[in-house]
């Protein structure tokens, strides 16, 4: 097993399709770098509007959306949170009709810096693999000395892949988190008030919990808590807290 060190990383970019996403998935892990003093960046790609069901309910909707946002960036720490402002379910359509969502993601990925990304796995939503194939696209292009007018160039950072309702086939990444992470990633949770799922709140609970005592436990002992991660390389890497 190797033993992965995240002391020397400064900056870390999140990106999430929607609202909710980067607190299901990497929520523990967000909340653990922000309380060891490290920036935290977070790309939130849709708004959340088309969660209710009736059309002139749509900006209220958002408008909830984003205070929900504005109190998950308070509980995390989080440094900056940027809406990219497009429809659920339309993330494909952008990511691949032109190349604006393309660019936007190279400008803030060259103006953010960051020395490692969090970013969706493939599951079965279409936003989720949007945000998965476009992310490995944008970073390799933010690091090519190519359209300036975006920034300066920026290396290449490991990307790390997180699940949200999907679990992921075969985590290699275990990054150990506490209850004081766990318990942000709930607070978190319980702030959004706007979801109309009815057992919203209930269901992610217990799935978060049950998710960081299995990783916890399997890897790091009896009451220790984790969450799981994929990225390419040879054997698992453990993060100790």
């Amino acid at each position: 097993m190797n033993v992965f060190n995240f002391n020397e990383v400064k900056r870390i970019l999140v990106l999430g399709a929607h609202p909710d996403d980067e607190i299901i998935g990497p929520g523990g892990t967000i909340h653990r770098f922000s309380r060891k003093g490290k920036q935290v960046y977070v790309i939130t790609f849709t708004c959340g509007g088309t969660a209710t069901n009736t059309p002139e309910k749509i900006e209220l909707m958002i408008e909830k959306r984003r205070r929900e946002m504005e109190k998950t960036n308070r509980i995390f720490g989080i440094t900056k949170r940027t809406i990219l402002n497009y429809q659920s379910q339309e993330v494909y359509r952008a990511a691949y009709g032109t190349d604006e969502l393309h660019h936007r993601l190279i400008k803030l990925i060259r103006k953010y810096k960051p020395e490692l990304i969090f970013t969706h796995s493939r599951d079965n939503h279409r936003d989720h693999n949007a945000v998965y194939t476009i992310t490995p696209e944008a970073v390799f292009q933010a690091s090519e000395s190519i359209l300036g007018y975006l920034g300066e160039p920026w290396p290449i950072a490991p990307i790390f892949y997180y699940g949200v309702e999907q679990e992921l086939a075969e985590p290699n990444v275990i990054v150990q988190v506490n209850k004081e992470d766990l318990g942000a990633k709930i607070e978190a949770l319980e702030a959004q008030l706007s979801q109309t799922r009815k057992d919203y709140l209930k269901h992610f609970k217990q799935m978060v919990t049950a998710r960081s005592q299995l990783w916890g436990a399997k890897f790091f002992g009896a009451d220790k808590l984790a969450e799981p991660f994929y990225v390419n390389y040879r054997s698992p890497i453990l993060v100790e807290e």
